[in-house]
Order: C-alpha cells, then sequence, then structure tokens
C-alpha cells in the first residue's frame, strides 16, 4: 500500500504484523531513521537478532547479493530483515532491472525486505523504472514519503523532545525555531537538544533559541527582507555584511531573497483574488511545514503593490544572471540589487 499520511504508516505499522516489502523516501533523514529502526525491530528481536539483520549499500551492491540475502532462511527465528540504502532504480541496467522484478515479484514470507532513499531523486511521476519499482512494492509491501512535516506535527516533536530534556516550549517559539533553522527533523532535533542543555529546565523563550540557535540561509535572509519591507536600508546592508562574513555565497543569498518576493508575489495576486493563507499553502506544496513563510507575505504583501513586485522579481533575475556571467564583484552586484529594490518600493 502507497501511504499518504506519515500517520497512517505508522498506525499500521504499529498494531499490524511487518510485510515482506517496504520503500521509505523523501527528505527527512531522521523520520527515515527512525521508522527503519521501527521496522527492524519489528522485524527481528532476542539473541539472534544481529543474526538475522543484513544491511546493503545499495550504491555497490548487486541485485544477486542483495536477493541471496533475501532468499536465505532465517536462523532459529520466523524471519530476517535485509536493508538496503541509496539503491537508485532510475540508474539501474536493464538486467539488474529484471532481477529486482523478479525478487519483488514473489518475495519469501521469512523475509522482510526494507528499501531506503539515499541522496539520489526518486522521481516518481517521470522515470518508468521508479514508478514500475512502486508498483511492484504497492502489491507486497507499504511505501511512504517521509517529507516535510505540517507545523502540527513538527510542534508535537518538539515539545516532546523539550519535555524529555526537562524542559517546555510553547508553540509559538516551536514556530519560531522553525524559522530559525528550517524543517529539517534531524538539524531541529540537534537545536533542541542544545537548548534543553543550554536552559536546564523551565520553558524555552525566543530570547535563549536567538542566543543558541544558529540561523540557516533562508531565516537570516528572511530577517534581511523584513528589514527591506521596513525602508530600513542601513540595517539591511548591516545584514548583508554580516552574511558576507560568514561566508554565505552570494548566489545562495539572491535566491533566498528571490524566494521571498516570490512569497510576496503570490501573496498579493492571492490576496487580490479573495484566496487566504490556508489557500496558498494547499496550492503550493513547497509550503508544506513551512506556513509561517505564508502568513508573513500575506502580512507583508500589502506594502508593494503587484507592479512593484513584478519589477522586483525582474530585477532579482538580471542580478542572478550578472551573478552567473559578469566579471563584477558579486557582493557589489547584491548592494545595488538592494539599492534598486528600495529605490523600487519607494516608487
Amino acid at each position: 500500500m502507497i501511504y499518504e499520511r506519515e500517520s497512517d504508516f505508522a498506525a499500521k505499522l504499529k498494531n499490524y504484523p511487518p510485510r515482506r516489502v517496504y520503500f521509505l523516501y523523501g527528505e527527512q533523514t531522521y523520520l527515515k531513521k527512525l521508522y527503519l529502526k521501527r521496522i527492524v525491530e519489528k522485524a527481528v528481536d532476542g539473541p539472534l537478532a544481529d543474526f538475522n539483520l543484513s544491511r546493503f549499500d545499495g550504491s555497490s551492491a548487486g541485485l544477486d547479493e542483495i536477493s541471496d540475502a533475501v532468499e536465505a532462511l532465517p536462523v532459529m527465528a520466523e524471519r530476517k530483515c535485509v536493508v538496503v540504502t541509496g539503491l537508485d532504480v532510475g540508474k539501474l541496467s536493464a538486467a539488474e532491472t529484471a532481477k529486482l522484478k523478479e525478487l519483488l515479484a514473489d518475495p519469501p514470507e521469512t523475509a522482510v525486505l526494507v528499501f531506503v532513499s539515499g541522496d539520489a531523486p526518486v522521481d516518481l511521476k517521470k522515470n518508468a523504472k521508479w514508478k514500475a519499482f512502486l508498483k511492484l512494492v504497492d502489491a507486497v509491501g507499504d511505501a511512504v514519503e517521509l517529507g516535510t512535516r505540517a507545523q502540527g506535527d513538527t510542534n508535537r516533536f518538539l515539545k516532546a523532545m523539550a519535555e524529555r530534556g526537562g524542559c517546555s516550549i510553547s508553540s509559538d517559539s516551536c514556530a519560531y525555531l522553525v524559522r530559525r533553522c528550517g524543517s529539517d527533523m534531524q538539524a531541529l532535533g540537534n537545536e533542541m537538544a542544545k537548548l534543553c542543555a543550554y536552559r536546564g529546565k523551565g520553558e524555552i523563550t525566543r530570547e535563549e533559541i536567538d542566543r543558541c540557535v544558529v540561523p540557516q540561509l533562508d531565516a537570516s535572509v528572511f530577517d534581511l527582507s523584513r528589514l527591506i519591507h521596513r525602508g530600513d536600508y542601513q540595517g539591511a546592508m548591516r545584514n548583508l555584511a554580516d552574511l558576507i562574513a560568514l561566508r554565505e555565497e552570494p548566489v545562495m543569498i539572491l535566491g533566498a531573497l528571490s524566494s521571498n518576493f516570490i512569497d510576496l508575489y503570490r501573496a498579493r495576486v492571492a490576496r487580490q483574488n479573495g484566496k487566504t493563507a490556508a489557500d496558498l499553502v494547499k496550492l503550493f506544496s513547497a509550503y508544506k511545514g513551512r506556513d509561517w513563510r505564508v502568513r508573513a507575505a500575506m502580512k507583508d504583501c500589502d506594502r508593494y503593490s503587484r507592479g512593484q513586485l513584478a519589477a522586483i522579481l525582474e530585477l532579482l533575475a538580471r542580478a542572478d544572471y550578472r551573478l552567473k556571467s559578469s566579471r563584477v564583484d558579486n557582493v557589489v552586484i547584491l548592494q545595488e540589487t538592494i539599492t534598486r529594490i528600495f529605490a523600487l518600493g519607494r516608487g
């Protein structure tokens, strides 16, 4: 079965016997590790668990080797577990693809085979091999995409971590932490552990988040954008200087700044057409788990006309081209671009 919701997959895994095949994919490495651990614990246990667990690097192991491990009988146990990480199905040869198809056509009841995606993109829409693979898994097992969680789910995760660390954190502070360090569960978990160690006990505040958490580029550029929206030219230039001092790449800074103004343009068009922030979140999958971006854009979009935002986006596109093709100092290009945004914003 192909699960669209993580919660449904989690309930199935908890309450029913393990399936013969699993496919865990998506951008959240933390969640893939979490569910892999749960599957392995459910598939093999007892003193001989290690003997009945085989792990393969999909980038180097062949399908013959993997198939042999799956077909081998477990050692004094009901079943064994075979984990394959990072198999790029889209790049398999015709011969290897045929072997994979044969393996998944009728996997043995004595094994639980788990595929975990790696760094290679999983293209289930356009790549025929990936689509065929998912169909095979669907017939004999379960598949789930472990992508960015909704804000409410992320809040529960962070609050549970804070509680285990002897602390507490409000929903507003959870959302602020996500804005500062992104939605990656592994990074959020690391930052929450740091905050609990710093706080000791009691409620974690925004001030402590600012003090302890190193903001990701998107968060720092979000601050730069807010300074631009408020008309604080000197503050914007100081923020840009700080980003350059931290050795952030000008192309990446410009890309994050462009994303912010794209948010504003979408919000402006949505508002003109009677749409809400919730409508934008539903329309654009990039906002899943990043609802704060939409709310901020809806709040700031009235500072600009639709024409001003279109002109600013055109200016940013030209700056991107200059950064990638011109010999002019990249910092100067960024400074000029921000100055022109201020001029357009006053127009």
